[in-house]
């Protein structure tokens, strides 16, 4: 793919994708790896779901032959449950670790009592990371955030419980509950939480969406950088560059058909109707900016098939 660097040379902790629910499924996760992502994530995936042998839950830990360094992203509020699930993934021999979830702010998923409902129950939070620690030998890492909100950070506390526990490495979001995935990044917070954990290792997420940003999480001296939502408009941004949008579309769906493939066992649809209704979301995003990508969105309803879909992108090739 041709590239143009958005900026130069340096040294920079590791670029890890971090998980996203409805994103970060093999095609993405082989897509930023062959951009340069070190590590990258599954989706959430309920321990439940995991524990009740639900085939649908367990299709969100599907993962291709030539994924490298995958860890598998769990969430759920029981730490006898969460701790059974981490089992069955180990098992699994797919994962080079196990992340667990305690910042994710979407209704659906505190309501539960799990993601960032968790940083409300600091002891229940610690029972979760010694459960799970205590039950595999793969390594166990925690995503948070710093706290509910400003007016109550918790970030020293979760500290506290997860060196407790054992954990591997911490990840924070720098940015509290109530931001959701909006407003600034705490990087002087970040910075203290650095210094205050030790030899704790802590990875930095939040708005890392090109080489000047990335310095600027780096500053903070956390040990590796969560890129997001900017892998799902450039997967080049693990290189720090603009590959053509046309040859990027191009390699997902091949990998997307490939995925969706493997879901015919148990989909109601075939794998070019699963591919069509998961891509139109992905195409604009490729497009978003160009001559045409306005059009595009409003006829997007009207990609039917594969071929459309390829259609589609050879018109912004022309």
């Amino acid at each position: 793919m041709a590239e143009e660097a958005l900026s130069g040379a340096g040294a920079l902790p590791p670029l890890f994708l971090a998980p996203m629910a409805e994103f970060t499924s093999p095609p993405m996760r082989v897509l930023c790896e062959e951009f340069g992502a070190a590590r990258t994530h599954t989706e959430m995936v309920n321990a439940e779901g995991i524990c009740r042998g639900s085939e649908k839950t367990l299709f969100l830990l599907e993962t291709f032959p030539d994924e490298r360094h995958v860890w598998a992203h769990l969430y759920g509020p029981d730490p006898a449950r969460l701790a059974e699930a981490a089992r069955r993934v180990e098992a699994m021999g797919r994962f080079e670790g196990i992340d667990l979830n305690a910042g994710c702010p979407v209704p659906r998923i505190t309501a539960q009592g799990a993601g960032a409902a968790l940083l409300k129950d600091l002891p229940r939070l610690g029972r979760i990371l010694e459960a799970v620690v205590g039950a595999v030998r793969l390594p166990v890492t925690l995503k948070t955030r710093l706290g509910p909100h400003p007016q109550a950070p918790t970030w020293r506390e979760t500290l506290h419980v997860a060196r407790e526990a054992g954990v591997a490495a911490v990840a924070f979001h720098a940015r509290f509950t109530s931001q959701g995935h909006a407003g600034p990044t705490h990087l002087g917070t970040l910075a203290e939480i650095v210094a205050e954990a030790g030899e704790l290792p802590i990875h930095g997420n939040g708005s890392v969406v090109d080489r000047p940003s990335a310095e600027a999480m780096a500053a903070t001296g956390v040990r590796a950088l969560l890129v997001a939502r900017a892998a799902l408009e450039n997967p080049g941004v693990f290189a720090f560059a603009r590959p053509d949008p046309c040859a990027v579309a191009e390699r997902h769906l091949e990998l997307e058909v490939r995925y969706r493939r493997l879901a015919e066992r148990f989909s109601r649809l075939t794998a070019e109707e699963a591919t069509v209704l998961t891509f139109r979301k992905h195409l604009f995003r490729y497009f978003k900016g160009l001559p045409g990508a306005n059009a595009l969105r409003g006829r997007l309803m009207d990609l039917r098939t594969l071929d459309d879909l390829r259609t589609a992108i050879a018109a912004f090739r022309d």
